[in-house]
């Protein structure tokens, strides 16, 4: 009985080390995805891995062409780590690229100019009921992480709305439905084609997440003077879609609530007569009130 419980703990300890974990650092991979664009095609990315014990058999660590993990690496596929049943290592590391990825699969970065989504593996054989290694290779990785190169550009935002302020101007964006971020420039105006609004040098940028539809633009801008405003999508590949027709924008100059009231017309005497000395008839009835009421609550 003795012997027997020891060799189901001995089958569970090399069924449980058959799984390999992968992790990374940062924001590598975000929801299971590691989504690079067509300019980081050829940018390195790393990923750990873990495993608690050896393998029944090698251990292949690869990117499948296809969006599932079966078999050991084939035509299409990337290897990118062999584990041989001898080898003790517990842990280690995984570096690819896109560009390589596409390679293999008889692409290039250049040529693809869909999506193309990869899937990070780990296969092996595993341990059978008998002690002995199954007959195919499995796959043991987790979490499912799926490799995505993604070239195409998120959808050209619609033409911003825009408000004047003082000094600056209050730009809202509409955000298409693949944007996780969205960026406003302010450009100067120039005539544009056919009488249009042209934009020429950049005078302020901001970026903010897709989430924040409404930008305050207060860098660098002058009451009075007319300015070209343009809204640029991101994906979350890091691309970047063309900007959006440029709309107009004139930052107005704000004096106040009471210079206001004076630049419409008010007057110091609008409401209560003069009193001498310069202090209004207002002035005099305020601080009367609050000398009656100090009287009231010392008696």
């Amino acid at each position: 009985m003795r012997l027997t419980l020891v060799g189901l703990l001995l089958f569970a300890s090399t069924a449980l080390g058959q799984t390999v974990t992968f992790s990374a650092t940062g924001d590598i991979i975000q929801n299971d995805q590691i989504v690079v664009s067509q300019e980081n095609c050829g940018l390195d990315r790393t990923v750990n891995w873990t495993r608690v014990a050896g393998n029944c058999d090698v251990l292949h660590l690869w990117l499948s062409n296809e969006s599932s993990c079966t078999g050991a690496p084939g035509a299409g596929d990337l290897s990118l780590d062999e584990i041989a049943v001898s080898d003790t290592r517990l842990t280690g590391t995984v570096t690819f690229n896109a560009s390589e990825a596409l390679v293999a699969d008889g692409a290039k970065c250049e040529s693809q100019t869909s999506t193309k989504t990869f899937r990070l593996c780990a296969t092996t054989k595993r341990l059978g009921g008998l002690g002995t290694c199954d007959d195919s290779f499995v796959s043991v990785g987790t979490p499912s992480i799926s490799f995505i190169y993604d070239p195409e550009p998120p959808a050209v935002p619609e033409t911003p709305s825009v408000t004047g302020l003082d000094a600056a101007l209050s730009v809202s964006v509409k955000v298409p439905s693949d944007a996780v971020f969205m960026e406003v420039q302010v450009l100067q105006s120039v005539p544009g084609e056919d009488g249009g609004v042209g934009a020429g040098e950049v005078i302020s940028t901001k970026r903010q997440v897709s989430s924040n539809a409404v930008f305050r633009m207060d860098q660098g801008l002058e009451n009075g003077v007319e300015y070209a405003v343009q809204a640029i999508a991101i994906d979350r590949a890091g691309n970047q879609s063309e900007p959006s027709p440029a709309a107009t924008g004139t930052p107005i100059a704000s004096n106040g609530f009471y210079q206001g009231y004076l630049g419409a017309g008010g007057a110091e005497t609008g409401g209560c007569a003069a009193a001498g000395g310069g202090i209004t008839g207002c002035a005099m009835l305020a601080s009367l009130g609050v000398w009656l009421s100090s009287r009231r609550k010392r008696s």
